[in-house]
């Protein structure tokens, strides 16, 4: 992009750093980013307690099958600094542990159940099972009812809180495992574990982590740290940020249920859009920094609905550097927003691998969920908004669920909309 252009970036997170980037590579255009924290990263941020590394949500790593983001990723950093990983996640179930994606692993659970879950999957190859409604019935459609009882319904009503059966199957295809009755088998037959799948091998920097990823990035870019932004205006003149800075594009990566108090624009159809977003349901988590027994496992699914915990994600397995202040190894637990720090003090103690608390972090908002008009509403609005010079993107402004490289994948989809626009 030739053109000198003035861009403001709301959030520095991993959607707001890539495009910023991207923005500014090859250009002379001034691009600023705003981040209310004092820190970026958003939900990849990570921090060094005791020096050993706290992913503080989750265990953030990165791949992609996409060759766009790869070529992009490629072109940002030396390999060299990255260890490839074989992801090794495992399911506790029934007081074992098996292999995910359990259905790929059937042959790790007892016989009785084995037989149970085969009759019911041929029986579903055999009848005509038509259109999915919800996700809860793609799972019962797809996996039958003694796996969705046992793992599939119990794990997910933890991870989103609420009906599955008002969660639309549109918007998880390419976020999950859909295999079809004849590969379920065949992987159990030849034991491929979860080869298929996007993350089943991944980069992971050496150190820092997804730190790494977001400071390397950053690197040059203008930064306002501190700097909330609650008024975005649009008007003829340009777009002005705070009532105060002037720009000709705004990147707004920013929570769309929120949009309605922040976007100031006369489009009658573009405040009652925002509006109706407002509605959108999005699931916290609270996190618990421990130390752990040293495990091959990167993550344990817990399904148990007597636990309110979700998962452990084994980030020390990940880099040597991220136990590097401890004998140990470290790892992130994950809960329920809400969790009652009591409970997690309890439930440490019960969870495998010798679990010893150091800190908790929460956020009200990780996971989000669409209903069935989200997608067509947040694409109209961002129809509207873009002939203005303000672009959505983002976990939060498009409210969907991105992982590291879909963030990067939106932002090469925004930087080249923004292009098109400074050339208009």
């Amino acid at each position: 992009m030739n053109m000198d252009k003035s861009i403001a970036v709301i959030g520095g997170g991993i959607s707001g750093v890539s495009v910023a980037r991207m923005l500014t590579d090859g250009s002379e255009s001034q691009v600023v980013i705003y981040e209310k924290e004092s820190t970026l990263g958003g939900l990849i941020r990570c921090k060094r307690t005791a020096d050993c590394l706290y992913h503080l949500l989750g265990g953030h790593v990165f791949n992609t099958k996409t060759p766009a983001v790869k070529e992009w990723f490629e072109q940002q950093f030396i390999l060299n600094d990255f260890a490839w990983k074989e992801r090794n996640a495992k399911i506790s179930i029934d007081e074992k542990t098996v292999g995910y994606p359990i259905e790929n692993h059937l042959y790790q659970m007892d016989e009785g159940f084995q037989s149970k879950v085969v009759r019911e999957l041929l029986q579903l190859s055999a009848t005509d099972q038509g259109e999915f409604t919800s996700f809860g019935d793609f799972l019962i459609k797809r996996f039958g009812k003694s796996l969705c009882e046992r793992y599939f319904f119990p794990y997910n009503h933890k991870i989103w809180g609420m009906d599955l059966a008002e969660i639309p199957v549109s918007w998880l295809e390419g976020k999950l495992p859909m295999p079809t009755v004849e590969e379920i088998l065949l992987s159990n037959i030849q034991r491929e574990g979860e080869k298929k799948m996007v993350h089943a091998t991944f980069l992971y920097a050496k150190e820092n982590g997804s730190q790494f990823i977001i400071d390397s990035l950053a690197e040059g870019l203008e930064l306002r740290c501190e700097c909330p932004v609650d008024n975005i205006k649009v008007s003829p003149d340009g777009l002005f940020v705070n009532g105060a800075d002037g720009y000709d594009v705004v990147v707004y990566t920013g929570d769309i249920t929120r949009a309605s108090s922040v976007i100031k624009i006369e489009d009658q159809r573009a405040n009652e859009l925002m509006g109706r977003l407002e509605r959108l349901k999005a699931r916290g988590v609270k996190n618990a920094f421990c130390e752990c027994d040293v495990t091959d496992t990167s993550w344990l699914y817990i399904p148990d609905p007597e636990f309110e915990a979700h998962r452990i994600i084994y980030t020390g397995q990940f880099s040597d550097s991220n136990n590097r202040g401890s004998d140990r190894m470290t790892c992130v637990v994950e809960f329920n927003y809400n969790t009652a720090d009591s409970v997690i003090c309890e439930e440490i103690g019960q969870l495998p691998g010798n679990l010893k608390l150091v800190e908790t972090n929460k956020v009200e908002k990780a996971y989000v969920v669409q209903d069935e008009e989200t997608r067509k509403e947040i694409d109209e609005l961002k129809s509207i908004l873009e002939r203005h010079g303000l672009f959505l993107l983002g976990r939060f402004a498009e409210w969907e669920y991105y992982n590291i490289d879909k963030c990067m994948e939106a932002a090469l989809g925004v930087s080249a909309s923004v292009q098109a626009y400074s050339a208009l």
